[in-house]
């Protein structure tokens, strides 16, 4: 459903966000592969080139709560409410040709991506708070980022971050990214970034340092005290990693354990120690034994590629 047009700008109204996630990718696809007249390719903006080819609309979007109303001039119903708020803020720091979505609405469709989306690539682009001005009495609100690039649009970061293969050699040696096309965009500038996004993943010299962290007598406990105490570690890992200069990359979270990557070995083990001692002082309810509760192991060296997750980002 069209609900207004500005300039160039077009809101839109979607029942599902999988309708409007589809859209996205195809208008995405069909602008590219536009009759364009060579006069418009000969712009700056929009040359055909690293998987950019015409004109780059930026896309933000959001699903949530809103109240629907009719227009006093159109008649149109047009909509408001915080969702609205958030999906504006969304295309507001998008670059263009870019999909921007929070990660509340990504959830809602990555289990039915593959069938009904063809599987885009799916990026993290971190926590960041927003500008949203109506929400100035309320305080700043955050959300995680993700973006969605159509599949036959992508940039490769595997082919393009993976290992060169010199047999016998000692070194380790990245393939260069000049030889891989397709679309990447810069890291996203908010008013403030909040966590760490897949840019800021460590993958220099083709090495990395991974962290597994797995939790201890935690599942035992009742239901709304494991949720509990689940919620407080998540906190208390983000922050230590919030910390770190340069900052730890969770990779992944599963019902409280991690995957985390670092730069530097010096930096794993640093961040290992202060998350052993900043457990004792953690609001946990129920009867743990802090003393025990992680078993975290560390490692070292090269890896043969890295990329974004399918589904994660």
């Amino acid at each position: 459903y069209e609900i207004t047009t500005e300039g160039d700008a077009f809101q839109l109204a979607f029942q599902h966000p999988i309708d409007a996630l589809a859209f996205a990718l195809k208008t995405q696809v069909e602008l590219h592969k536009a009759d364009w007249s060579p006069e418009i390719l000969a712009l700056d903006d929009a040359l055909e080139k690293d998987g950019f080819r015409g004109f780059r609309v930026r896309m933000g979007l959001h699903h949530g709560r809103t109240k629907s109303r009719v227009h006093v001039v159109t008649k149109r119903t047009f909509y408001v409410g915080e969702a609205v708020d958030i999906a504006k803020a969304m295309e507001g720091i998008c670059y263009g040709g870019q999909i921007l979505t929070t990660v509340e609405t990504w959830r809602a469709v990555s289990g039915i991506s593959e069938q009904v989306l063809g599987s885009p690539q799916v990026m993290d682009c971190g926590e960041h708070e927003l500008d949203i001005r109506q929400r100035n009495e309320k305080g700043p609100l955050s959300k995680r980022v993700v973006q969605l690039v159509p599949n036959e649009l992508a940039f490769d970061y595997f082919a393009a971050r993976g290992r060169e293969e010199h047999p016998g050699s000692k070194h380790v040696r990245l393939k260069k990214e000049s030889d891989v096309v397709g679309r990447k965009f810069a890291p996203l500038k908010s008013k403030n970034q909040i966590c760490a996004s897949f840019f800021d993943a460590p993958y220099a010299n083709g090495k990395v340092t991974i962290i597994f962290i797995y939790t201890k007598g935690i599942d035992d406990l009742p239901t709304e005290i494991r949720k509990n105490n689940r919620q407080v570690l998540a906190k208390v890992v983000r922050s230590l990693l919030a910390q770190c200069n340069p900052h730890g990359y969770e990779c992944q979270e599963e019902n409280g354990s991690w995957m985390l990557a670092f730069g530097r070995i010096a930096n794993a083990v640093s961040f290992g120690l202060r998350l052993v001692e900043a457990i004792d002082r953690a609001p946990l309810k129920g009867n743990i034994d802090r003393s025990k509760m992680f078993k975290i192991g560390i490692h070292t060296g090269p890896f043969t590629s890295m990329g974004p997750h399918t589904v994660t980002g």
